[in-house]
Protein backbone atom coordinates (compact mmCIF):
# COMPACT_ATOMS: atom_id res chain seq x y z
CA UNK A 1 0.00 0.00 0.00
CA UNK A 2 1.04 3.70 -0.63
CA UNK A 3 -0.49 6.82 0.63
CA UNK A 4 0.51 9.87 2.44
CA UNK A 5 2.33 9.65 5.94
CA UNK A 6 -0.67 11.03 7.64
CA UNK A 7 -3.60 8.85 6.10
CA UNK A 8 -1.23 5.49 7.04
CA UNK A 9 -0.87 6.68 10.46
CA UNK A 10 -4.55 5.96 11.57
CA UNK A 11 -3.61 2.20 9.99
CA UNK A 12 -1.04 1.24 11.98
CA UNK A 13 0.23 -0.63 14.32
CA UNK A 14 -1.97 -3.63 12.80
CA UNK A 15 -3.61 -2.91 9.28
CA UNK A 16 -0.50 -2.98 7.63
CA UNK A 17 2.38 -4.62 6.80
CA UNK A 18 4.48 -2.24 4.70
CA UNK A 19 4.23 0.57 1.95
CA UNK A 20 5.84 2.80 -0.72
CA UNK A 21 7.14 5.72 0.92
CA UNK A 22 6.78 7.28 -2.67
CA UNK A 23 7.40 11.16 -1.28
CA UNK A 24 10.93 9.93 -0.74
CA UNK A 25 11.28 8.18 -3.63
CA UNK A 26 10.57 11.47 -5.36
CA UNK A 27 12.85 13.35 -2.74
CA UNK A 28 15.68 11.23 -3.64
CA UNK A 29 15.55 11.17 -7.35
CA UNK A 30 14.92 15.09 -7.23
CA UNK A 31 18.16 15.73 -4.91
CA UNK A 32 20.55 13.70 -7.57
CA UNK A 33 18.59 15.15 -10.54
CA UNK A 34 19.54 18.82 -9.11
CA UNK A 35 22.35 18.90 -7.35
CA UNK A 36 20.82 19.76 -3.53
CA UNK A 37 20.95 18.34 -0.33
CA UNK A 38 18.21 20.38 0.72
CA UNK A 39 14.97 18.80 1.63
CA UNK A 40 16.39 14.82 1.05
CA UNK A 41 16.40 13.72 4.59
CA UNK A 42 13.24 15.76 6.08
CA UNK A 43 10.98 12.51 5.04
CA UNK A 44 13.33 10.01 5.87
CA UNK A 45 13.11 11.45 9.68
CA UNK A 46 9.60 12.10 9.95
CA UNK A 47 8.96 8.57 9.31
CA UNK A 48 11.42 7.45 11.88
CA UNK A 49 9.93 9.29 13.97
CA UNK A 50 6.08 7.25 13.79
CA UNK A 51 6.92 4.54 11.91
CA UNK A 52 9.01 1.26 12.66
CA UNK A 53 12.14 0.96 10.13
CA UNK A 54 10.41 -1.99 8.58
CA UNK A 55 7.11 -0.71 7.85
CA UNK A 56 7.75 1.75 4.79
CA UNK A 57 9.67 0.91 1.90
CA UNK A 58 12.08 3.71 0.27
CA UNK A 59 12.07 2.68 -3.43
CA UNK A 60 13.69 4.48 -6.60
CA UNK A 61 10.99 3.56 -9.09
CA UNK A 62 8.18 0.69 -9.61
CA UNK A 63 6.18 -0.64 -11.87
CA UNK A 64 3.81 2.01 -12.33
CA UNK A 65 6.32 5.27 -12.63
CA UNK A 66 9.07 6.10 -14.96
CA UNK A 67 12.09 3.81 -14.38
CA UNK A 68 14.61 5.99 -12.16
CA UNK A 69 17.58 5.66 -14.91
CA UNK A 70 15.08 7.45 -17.78
CA UNK A 71 14.33 9.66 -14.60
CA UNK A 72 18.08 10.30 -14.20
CA UNK A 73 18.60 11.18 -17.77
CA UNK A 74 20.97 8.17 -18.44
CA UNK A 75 23.17 9.28 -16.05
CA UNK A 76 24.91 6.10 -14.89
CA UNK A 77 27.10 8.21 -12.09
CA UNK A 78 23.81 9.81 -11.17
CA UNK A 79 22.39 6.02 -11.16
CA UNK A 80 25.03 4.92 -8.62
CA UNK A 81 24.76 7.82 -6.69
CA UNK A 82 21.27 7.07 -6.15
CA UNK A 83 21.53 3.52 -5.51
CA UNK A 84 24.12 4.29 -2.61
CA UNK A 85 21.72 6.91 -1.05
CA UNK A 86 18.78 4.28 -1.12
CA UNK A 87 20.49 1.34 0.31
CA UNK A 88 22.24 3.71 2.98
CA UNK A 89 19.29 5.19 4.30
CA UNK A 90 16.99 3.47 6.12
CA UNK A 91 13.87 1.73 5.76
CA UNK A 92 12.95 -1.23 3.88
CA UNK A 93 14.44 -0.60 0.41
CA UNK A 94 12.44 -1.74 -2.42
CA UNK A 95 14.64 -2.66 -5.75
CA UNK A 96 12.44 -2.69 -9.10
CA UNK A 97 13.81 -5.59 -11.19
CA UNK A 98 15.95 -4.33 -14.08
CA UNK A 99 16.83 -1.09 -11.66
CA UNK A 100 20.62 -2.89 -10.67
CA UNK A 101 21.73 -2.92 -14.69
CA UNK A 102 20.39 0.36 -15.34
CA UNK A 103 17.34 -0.40 -17.41
CA UNK A 104 15.28 2.41 -19.15
CA UNK A 105 11.47 2.89 -19.66
CA UNK A 106 8.51 5.36 -19.02
CA UNK A 107 4.92 5.32 -19.88
CA UNK A 108 2.47 3.38 -20.94
CA UNK A 109 2.70 1.05 -18.65
CA UNK A 110 3.75 -2.26 -20.37
CA UNK A 111 7.10 -0.35 -21.38
CA UNK A 112 7.43 -0.26 -17.91
CA UNK A 113 7.65 -3.83 -17.85
CA UNK A 114 9.56 -4.88 -20.08
CA UNK A 115 11.54 -8.44 -20.01
CA UNK A 116 14.69 -8.24 -17.55
CA UNK A 117 17.75 -8.06 -19.87
CA UNK A 118 19.91 -10.75 -19.03
CA UNK A 119 22.17 -10.41 -22.10
CA UNK A 120 21.93 -8.66 -25.50
CA UNK A 121 20.47 -10.27 -28.72
CA UNK A 122 16.80 -11.57 -29.39
CA UNK A 123 14.72 -12.13 -26.40
CA UNK A 124 17.72 -10.31 -24.07
CA UNK A 125 17.94 -13.76 -22.40
CA UNK A 126 14.48 -13.76 -20.64
CA UNK A 127 12.97 -16.02 -23.44
CA UNK A 128 13.58 -18.25 -26.90
CA UNK A 129 10.18 -17.10 -27.99
CA UNK A 130 8.29 -14.17 -28.42
CA UNK A 131 8.20 -11.79 -25.52
CA UNK A 132 4.84 -9.71 -24.63
CA UNK A 133 6.59 -6.87 -25.18
CA UNK A 134 10.23 -6.04 -26.96
CA UNK A 135 13.23 -5.01 -24.89
CA UNK A 136 14.38 -1.61 -24.45
CA UNK A 137 16.54 0.00 -26.66
CA UNK A 138 19.52 0.30 -24.39
CA UNK A 139 19.37 -3.73 -23.52
CA UNK A 140 23.22 -4.35 -25.52
CA UNK A 141 24.51 -2.28 -22.80
CA UNK A 142 22.14 -2.60 -20.04
CA UNK A 143 21.94 -6.28 -19.58
CA UNK A 144 23.56 -8.59 -16.74
CA UNK A 145 25.70 -10.49 -18.95
CA UNK A 146 27.97 -7.03 -19.91
CA UNK A 147 27.93 -5.84 -16.25
CA UNK A 148 28.74 -9.20 -14.69
CA UNK A 149 32.17 -8.73 -15.14
CA UNK A 150 33.05 -5.35 -14.44
CA UNK A 151 33.72 -4.45 -10.93
CA UNK A 152 32.42 -0.90 -11.79
CA UNK A 153 29.06 -1.83 -12.74
CA UNK A 154 26.05 -0.22 -11.40
CA UNK A 155 25.16 -4.49 -11.18
CA UNK A 156 27.75 -5.33 -8.55
CA UNK A 157 27.95 -1.57 -7.03
CA UNK A 158 24.38 -2.97 -5.81
CA UNK A 159 25.45 -6.45 -5.07
CA UNK A 160 28.33 -5.16 -2.62
CA UNK A 161 25.74 -2.57 -1.21
CA UNK A 162 23.13 -5.27 -0.68
CA UNK A 163 25.52 -7.33 1.30
CA UNK A 164 27.09 -4.07 3.14
CA UNK A 165 23.69 -3.71 4.60
CA UNK A 166 22.95 -7.24 5.26
CA UNK A 167 26.18 -7.33 7.06
CA UNK A 168 26.23 -4.22 8.83
CA UNK A 169 23.75 -3.52 11.84
CA UNK A 170 24.37 0.71 11.56
CA UNK A 171 23.02 0.16 7.86
CA UNK A 172 20.39 -2.48 8.48
CA UNK A 173 18.41 -0.99 11.72
CA UNK A 174 20.47 2.04 12.92
CA UNK A 175 19.01 5.45 13.58
CA UNK A 176 19.42 8.19 10.81
CA UNK A 177 21.62 11.37 12.12
CA UNK A 178 21.30 14.14 10.06
CA UNK A 179 24.54 16.30 9.84
CA UNK A 180 25.50 19.15 8.87
CA UNK A 181 27.82 20.19 5.21
CA UNK A 182 29.76 22.89 4.34
CA UNK A 183 28.47 22.58 0.87
CA UNK A 184 24.54 22.85 -0.28
CA UNK A 185 25.60 20.05 -2.73
CA UNK A 186 26.68 17.23 0.31
CA UNK A 187 24.93 15.24 2.43
CA UNK A 188 26.29 13.88 5.28
CA UNK A 189 24.56 11.75 7.87
CA UNK A 190 25.05 9.00 10.50
CA UNK A 191 23.31 5.33 10.64
CA UNK A 192 24.06 5.00 14.32
CA UNK A 193 22.81 1.12 16.09
CA UNK A 194 24.17 2.19 20.04
CA UNK A 195 27.52 2.84 20.25
CA UNK A 196 28.52 1.87 16.64
CA UNK A 197 27.80 3.91 13.88
CA UNK A 198 28.71 4.45 10.20
CA UNK A 199 29.35 7.95 8.28
CA UNK A 200 27.71 8.51 4.66
CA UNK A 201 28.73 11.59 2.87
CA UNK A 202 27.74 11.99 -0.60
CA UNK A 203 28.77 14.88 -2.89
CA UNK A 204 24.98 15.36 -5.45
CA UNK A 205 26.37 17.51 -7.68
CA UNK A 206 28.18 16.69 -10.94
CA UNK A 207 31.15 19.20 -9.87
CA UNK A 208 34.07 18.60 -7.43
CA UNK A 209 33.42 19.68 -4.14
CA UNK A 210 36.27 21.64 -2.37
CA UNK A 211 36.90 22.68 1.27
CA UNK A 212 34.19 20.38 2.54
CA UNK A 213 33.73 20.06 6.21
CA UNK A 214 31.18 18.14 8.16
CA UNK A 215 29.72 18.79 11.72
CA UNK A 216 26.70 17.84 13.75
CA UNK A 217 24.60 19.17 16.85
CA UNK A 218 25.11 18.12 20.41
CA UNK A 219 24.92 14.16 20.63
CA UNK A 220 25.71 12.85 18.11
CA UNK A 221 27.89 10.28 19.07
CA UNK A 222 29.57 8.94 22.25
CA UNK A 223 32.47 11.02 22.84
CA UNK A 224 36.31 10.23 21.86
CA UNK A 225 38.04 9.38 18.98
CA UNK A 226 36.96 7.23 16.13
CA UNK A 227 39.09 6.30 12.80
CA UNK A 228 36.98 5.74 9.71
CA UNK A 229 36.82 2.69 7.56
CA UNK A 230 36.50 2.83 4.20
CA UNK A 231 33.07 -0.16 3.67
CA UNK A 232 33.86 0.50 -0.06
CA UNK A 233 37.19 0.64 -0.50
CA UNK A 234 39.91 3.00 -1.15
CA UNK A 235 41.39 5.29 1.73
CA UNK A 236 40.40 5.65 5.26
CA UNK A 237 39.09 9.31 6.41
CA UNK A 238 41.42 10.58 8.85
CA UNK A 239 40.45 10.15 12.71
CA UNK A 240 37.38 12.26 13.83
CA UNK A 241 37.19 13.61 16.83
CA UNK A 242 33.81 14.06 18.41
CA UNK A 243 33.77 16.41 21.93
CA UNK A 244 32.40 15.71 25.55
CA UNK A 245 28.70 17.00 24.17
CA UNK A 246 28.79 14.87 21.14
CA UNK A 247 29.56 17.38 18.56
CA UNK A 248 31.16 16.43 15.57
CA UNK A 249 33.20 19.86 14.78
CA UNK A 250 34.70 20.55 11.19
CA UNK A 251 35.27 17.61 10.08
CA UNK A 252 37.55 16.86 6.83
CA UNK A 253 37.32 14.16 4.88
CA UNK A 254 40.82 13.51 3.31
CA UNK A 255 41.72 16.69 1.21
CA UNK A 256 38.44 18.15 2.14
CA UNK A 257 38.06 17.53 -1.72
CA UNK A 258 34.74 15.38 -3.33
CA UNK A 259 34.39 14.51 -6.48
CA UNK A 260 31.73 14.92 -8.62
CA UNK A 261 28.89 12.47 -7.80
CA UNK A 262 30.64 10.37 -5.15
CA UNK A 263 30.32 9.17 -2.08
CA UNK A 264 32.00 7.85 1.03
CA UNK A 265 30.66 4.98 3.28
CA UNK A 266 32.74 4.75 6.53
CA UNK A 267 32.64 2.98 9.48
CA UNK A 268 33.54 4.29 12.60
CA UNK A 269 35.77 2.42 15.14
CA UNK A 270 36.80 3.58 18.29
CA UNK A 271 40.78 1.98 18.49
Amino acid sequence: MWDSLGRIIPYYPDQLTSYFAFDLADSLISAVNHGSAAGLLGGYLRYQETQPAYRWSPFLSNHDGTRSMTRLGGDWAAAKLAATLLLTLPGLPFVYYGEEIGMTGSKPDERLRTPMQWSAGAGVGFTSGTPWEPAQPDAARSNVAAQQGDPLSLLNLYRRLIHLRRDNAALAGGRLVPLTSSNPSVTAYLRRDGAHAVLVVANLSGAVVSGLTIGSGAGALPAGIYQPHNLLGGPDGPRLEVGPDGRIQSWAPGSGNLEARASLILDLIRP
